[in-house]
Protein backbone atom coordinates (compact mmCIF):
# COMPACT_ATOMS: atom_id res chain seq x y z
CA UNK A 1 0.00 0.00 0.00
CA UNK A 2 3.05 2.93 1.00
CA UNK A 3 4.71 1.56 -2.49
CA UNK A 4 1.32 3.01 -4.28
CA UNK A 5 1.05 5.70 -2.21
CA UNK A 6 5.15 6.78 -2.95
CA UNK A 7 4.30 6.10 -6.55
CA UNK A 8 1.23 8.48 -6.77
CA UNK A 9 2.87 10.86 -5.48
CA UNK A 10 6.29 10.65 -7.88
CA UNK A 11 4.13 10.73 -10.97
CA UNK A 12 2.24 13.74 -9.25
CA UNK A 13 5.96 15.44 -8.68
CA UNK A 14 6.51 14.90 -11.91
CA UNK A 15 3.90 15.60 -13.78
CA UNK A 16 4.25 19.27 -11.64
CA UNK A 17 8.02 19.41 -12.53
CA UNK A 18 6.76 18.98 -16.12
CA UNK A 19 4.07 21.87 -15.93
CA UNK A 20 6.94 23.65 -14.45
CA UNK A 21 9.22 22.80 -17.07
CA UNK A 22 6.62 24.36 -19.54
CA UNK A 23 5.72 27.21 -18.15
CA UNK A 24 9.10 28.63 -17.60
CA UNK A 25 9.89 27.61 -21.09
CA UNK A 26 6.97 29.90 -21.93
CA UNK A 27 8.02 32.54 -19.76
CA UNK A 28 11.50 32.45 -21.52
CA UNK A 29 9.91 32.65 -25.02
CA UNK A 30 7.75 35.65 -23.63
CA UNK A 31 10.81 37.11 -22.40
CA UNK A 32 12.89 37.11 -24.91
CA UNK A 33 10.02 37.80 -27.73
CA UNK A 34 9.67 41.20 -25.03
CA UNK A 35 13.40 42.01 -25.26
CA UNK A 36 13.67 41.38 -28.88
CA UNK A 37 11.06 44.21 -29.27
CA UNK A 38 12.69 46.31 -26.58
CA UNK A 39 15.82 46.03 -28.09
CA UNK A 40 14.07 47.06 -32.16
CA UNK A 41 12.57 49.87 -31.35
CA UNK A 42 15.94 50.94 -28.96
CA UNK A 43 17.72 50.49 -32.28
CA UNK A 44 15.15 52.52 -34.74
CA UNK A 45 15.04 55.33 -31.75
CA UNK A 46 18.45 55.36 -31.97
CA UNK A 47 19.19 55.37 -35.37
CA UNK A 48 16.28 58.57 -35.85
CA UNK A 49 18.32 60.22 -33.17
CA UNK A 50 21.43 59.90 -34.79
CA UNK A 51 19.83 60.93 -37.87
CA UNK A 52 18.50 64.51 -35.84
CA UNK A 53 21.83 64.98 -34.67
CA UNK A 54 23.60 64.29 -37.84
CA UNK A 55 21.16 66.99 -39.34
CA UNK A 56 21.68 69.43 -35.72
CA UNK A 57 17.82 69.84 -35.87
CA UNK A 58 16.51 69.19 -31.84
CA UNK A 59 18.84 68.34 -30.10
CA UNK A 60 17.92 70.12 -26.85
CA UNK A 61 14.19 68.35 -27.25
CA UNK A 62 16.05 65.44 -28.13
CA UNK A 63 18.09 65.54 -24.50
CA UNK A 64 14.52 67.16 -22.17
CA UNK A 65 12.07 64.35 -23.92
CA UNK A 66 14.99 61.44 -22.89
CA UNK A 67 15.45 62.74 -18.85
CA UNK A 68 11.55 62.94 -18.77
CA UNK A 69 11.41 59.44 -20.16
CA UNK A 70 14.21 58.48 -17.96
CA UNK A 71 12.87 60.01 -14.72
CA UNK A 72 9.28 58.42 -15.50
CA UNK A 73 10.75 55.35 -15.89
CA UNK A 74 12.71 55.06 -13.04
CA UNK A 75 9.73 56.49 -11.03
CA UNK A 76 8.33 53.13 -11.64
CA UNK A 77 10.84 50.81 -11.35
CA UNK A 78 11.44 52.23 -7.76
CA UNK A 79 7.14 51.65 -7.39
CA UNK A 80 7.76 48.23 -8.09
CA UNK A 81 10.67 47.47 -6.24
CA UNK A 82 8.40 49.32 -3.59
CA UNK A 83 5.85 46.92 -3.91
CA UNK A 84 8.65 43.77 -3.80
CA UNK A 85 9.94 44.69 -0.36
CA UNK A 86 6.26 45.24 1.12
CA UNK A 87 5.28 41.87 -0.07
CA UNK A 88 8.67 40.03 1.83
CA UNK A 89 8.60 42.40 4.69
CA UNK A 90 5.07 40.55 5.25
CA UNK A 91 6.57 36.93 4.85
CA UNK A 92 7.29 35.39 8.00
CA UNK A 93 11.18 35.37 8.63
CA UNK A 94 11.64 31.98 9.43
CA UNK A 95 9.20 30.95 6.87
CA UNK A 96 11.99 33.53 4.50
CA UNK A 97 15.08 32.10 6.23
CA UNK A 98 13.74 28.39 5.57
CA UNK A 99 13.69 29.18 1.72
CA UNK A 100 16.48 30.46 1.24
CA UNK A 101 18.43 27.45 3.56
CA UNK A 102 16.73 25.46 0.44
CA UNK A 103 17.32 27.31 -2.49
CA UNK A 104 20.84 27.80 -1.37
CA UNK A 105 20.74 23.75 -0.54
CA UNK A 106 19.46 23.13 -4.21
CA UNK A 107 21.50 25.38 -6.28
CA UNK A 108 24.95 25.06 -4.46
CA UNK A 109 26.93 21.66 -4.19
Amino acid sequence: MEVKKVLSVGKRLQTILEEAERESQQKLGDAKRRSDEMVNKARSDAEEKKSKAQRGAGIDDLVKAEENRAKVESEKIKAQYLQKIEAIKKIPKKKRDSSVDLVVKEVLP
